[in-house]
C-alpha cells in the first residue's frame, strides 16, 4: 500500500483524472447512441484497474495502449463507415485471384477459396477456427513477452511491435474506404453483381468451428462486425506477421511465430474470409510499418540508452 501511495502522489493531476473522465465520456456516448454493451464496460473497467493499479499495472496499460486505441477506433467505424466508403469492388479481387492463383480442376479454374470450399475437413475446420479465435491473444502474449520478459535491451524496443499493430490497423482501416472490397464468402452467396449494402456480416467458414463445438464465438463476433466490405487488406495475417518480424529482430520464438503466420494465411483462405490478394496486401502493410517503427525505435535506443 505504501508503494501505491507514493506512486499516486507522484502522478500529475492529468494522469489522475484523465482515464476516469475518458471512459465515463466514452460510455456515455455509446449509451446515447444506443450501442453500449457489456464488453465495452468490461474493457473499460480493466483499463481503469490498470491505470489506477500502481506503477507496474500502468506500465502494462501504456504498453498495450495502441491495442486499446485500435479496438475503440474499430468499434466506432460502424457509425460512420457507410458515409466514407467509396465504390465497393466485388469482382476485381475475385478475378485477380482466379487469374494469378487459380487452380485448374474438373469444374474449371477455381480460386483457392473455391477450391478449399470443395475440400473441407473437420480437422482443418478445428485448427483454422482455433487460429482465428486466438490470433489476437497470441499476438498480445508474444509482444508482452518481448516487453516484459526478454531483458531491457529488447524491452525498450518492444513498443515498436505494439505501435506497428496500431499503424497497420490505421492503414488497413483507411483502405476499407478508398478500396472497399467484398470478401469471398460474399461472392459465394451473392455473386459478382453490384454490392448489396444491406448484407449482414457472416462468419463464413468459422461457423463450422462453432457447429463442431456447440459454441457461438464466431456467430456472435461477426454479428457485430463494423464493416462487411473490409476484406482488403487481411489484418488477420498482419498481426502474426508483425509478431514474426520482431521475433526475428529480437531472436526469440521465431519458429512459433513463423508457423503461426503461415497457418493464419492458410486459415484466411480456407475459411473463405480472404483472397490471396488480401493476404499479400495485409502482409505488405505489416512489413512496411514494422520496418519503419523498428528503425525509429532502434535509433531512439542508440541515442538515449536507459534501463526500463
Amino acid at each position: 500500500m505504501g508503494n501505491w501511495t507514493k506512486w499516486w502522489a507522484e502522478q500529475s493531476l492529468f494522469s489522475k483524472i484523465f482515464p476516469a473522465v475518458f471512459f465515463l465520456l466514452y460510455w456515455a456516448a455509446l449509451y446515447a447512441l444506443g450501442s453500449l454493451h457489456a464488453d465495452h464496460v468490461q474493457v473499460g473497467l480493466i483499463a481503469l484497474a490498470l491505470a489506477y493499479g500502481g506503477r507496474t499495472p500502468r506500465a502494462i496499460l501504456v504498453f498495450l495502449l495502441p491495442l486499446l486505441m485500435t479496438v475503440i477506433i474499430y468499434d466506432s467505424m460502424r457509425f460512420y463507415a457507410d458515409y466514407l466508403r467509396g465504390p465497393i469492388h466485388v469482382s476485381e479481387p475475385y478475378l485477380f485471384d482466379k487469374r494469378f492463383f487459380g487452380i485448374r480442376t474438373a469444374d474449371g479454374v477455381l480460386t483457392p477459396n473455391e477450391y478449399w470450399q470443395k475440400h473441407l475437413y473437420p480437422a482443418l475446420d478445428l485448427i483454422t477456427g482455433f487460429a482465428y479465435l486466438a490470433f489476437v491473444a497470441i499476438f498480445v502474449f508474444t509482444i508482452s513477452y518481448f516487453r516484459f520478459f526478454c531483458g531491457p535491451a529488447i524491452g525498450r524496443r518492444a513498443p515498436a511491435a505494439a505501435w506497428s499493430f496500431f499503424w497497420t490497423n490505421m492503414l488497413g482501416y483507411t483502405t476499407y474506404y478508398w478500396y472497399a472490397a467484398a470478401p469471398p464468402w460474399y461472392v459465394a452467396m451473392y455473386g459478382l453483381g453490384p454490392a448489396r449494402m444491406d448484407t449482414p456480416a457472416n462468419p463464413a467458414g468459422t461457423a463450422r468451428f462453432d457447429q463442431m463445438l456447440g459454441t457461438h464465438f464466431f456467430t456472435s463476433f461477426y454479428g457485430r462486425a463494423a464493416d462487411v466490405f473490409g476484406a482488403i487488406p487481411s489484418l488477420h495475417v498482419s498481426y502474426p506477421l508483425i509478431a514474426a518480424y520482431f521475433a526475428f529482430r529480437f531472436k526469440r520464438v521465431r519458429t512459433f511465430t513463423t508457423l503461426f503466420y503461415l497457418l493464419m494465411c492458410f486459415s484466411a483462405v480456407y475459411l473463405n474470409h480472404h483472397y490471396v490478394l488480401d493476404v499479400l496486401w495485409g502482409s505488405t502493410y505489416a512489413l512496411v510499418i514494422c520496418a519503419l517503427l523498428d528503425y525509429y525505435y532502434s535509433r531512439a535506443q542508440l541515442s538515449s540508452p536507459r534501463s526500463i
